[in-house]
């Protein structure tokens, strides 16, 4: 995958520059009120990110404890950066290697409330799958970078430049967690860095059309200074390989994100989904977004544009490597 030149959004950035309120305003009593748009809109406008090394969910060792110490925590941020040290740019016998950690730039630090899963519902900080569902999930995980490598259909979504998957701004990615998000009357507009995701979400009250998508048929609607987003409508695409198995696109499946700005350079960040087929109950992710990159111990600075199909020799090399050891074999 290749990185070319950069994408200065000057429309984006002109809207963002027009609209944007820095400073929160004091609302009746002594309760903050967040920064508004000149249309009198809560103000989410900015670059964020979502980075953090709190996994998704809760590591088996941790079974029964929700929240670290701060020594803990320390600890393990600690440890991280050591790891990286140690074993930057050594790739494993047999492997090309990969990305070292200027290009991963993953994040050093856990959130703020120290718990030790994104989900907080439910309580164990797991997945609740459906019977069956997991064996499913752990089907797919397991052929990742395995293969077979036929077709480039048996690749992931990813690695096919089209998408991982919504939600996008849960850091499972080890790169590209930034989400710039700017406003006009009646829609919020996101762009995430990781595949140069789209989303235009109207606010307006717009009926849904119906047509089904891989990121699903989003409408939002402001639930005080909440930006409530529903996304249904995702396209079934059962014969599809992702990464990240359970925010793969299919049918069934309802998203609910909640956004709140809860300060200058904060925003909470919430998810629920919902999917009866694949999960034996919704479950809900707290994933705080902040604009302080460097908070988050990853790079400030301006979004890039992520040119994945231009140059995506991963793909022609897999392929070939695949065939190549075909012709070994049959010798």
């Amino acid at each position: 995958m290749s990185h070319r030149s950069v994408v200065r959004l000057s429309v984006a950035v002109a809207l963002m520059a027009l609209g944007s309120v820095t400073a929160f305003a004091q609302g009746t009593g002594s309760s903050p009120r967040s920064p508004r748009t000149p249309w009198g809109e809560p103000d989410l406008q900015g670059l964020w990110t979502s980075a953090t090394l709190t996994p998704l969910e809760r590591p088996r060792r941790l079974a029964d404890k929700m929240a670290l110490t701060d020594e803990e925590a320390a600890a393990m941020e600690r440890q991280t950066i050591e790891n990286w040290a140690a074993n930057d740019g050594k790739a494993p016998p047999g492997s090309v290697g990969g990305y070292n950690q200027v290009w991963l730039d993953a994040g050093s630090v856990i959130t703020d409330s120290r718990r030790t899963s994104l989900i907080v519902d439910p309580a164990n900080g797991a997945i609740p799958w459906a019977p069956g569902a997991k064996e499913v999930y752990e089907g797919e995980v397991a052929r990742y970078g395995v293969g077979p490598f036929d077709t480039w259909t048996d690749m992931d979504t990813g690695e096919r430049c089209i998408t991982d998957g919504l939600p996008n701004m849960v850091p499972l990615q080890p790169y590209n967690m930034n989400l710039l998000v700017f406003q006009t009357p009646g829609q919020v507009v996101m762009l995430h860095e990781m595949y140069h995701e789209l989303r235009v979400i109207p606010t307006d009250g717009r009926p849904l059309t119906g047509i089904e998508q891989w990121t699903g048929e989003a409408r939002g609607h402001w639930d005080g200074d909440t930006l409530v987003v529903e996304t249904i409508n995702f396209v079934d695409k059962p014969d599809a390989y992702w990464s990240s198995p359970w925010r793969k696109s299919r049918s069934s499946l309802r998203l609910v994100e909640r956004f709140t700005r809860v300060g200058p350079e904060s925003i909470d960040y919430t998810f629920t989904m919902e999917d009866p087929e694949v999960f034996s109950q919704p479950w809900t992710v707290s994933a705080p977004m902040t604009t302080d990159h460097a908070s988050r111990g990853v790079t400030a600075g301006q979004l890039w544009e992520y040119a994945c199909h231009e140059g995506n020799h991963a793909m022609i090399n897999t392929l070939s490597g695949a065939r190549t050891l075909e012709g070994r074999a049959a010798r």
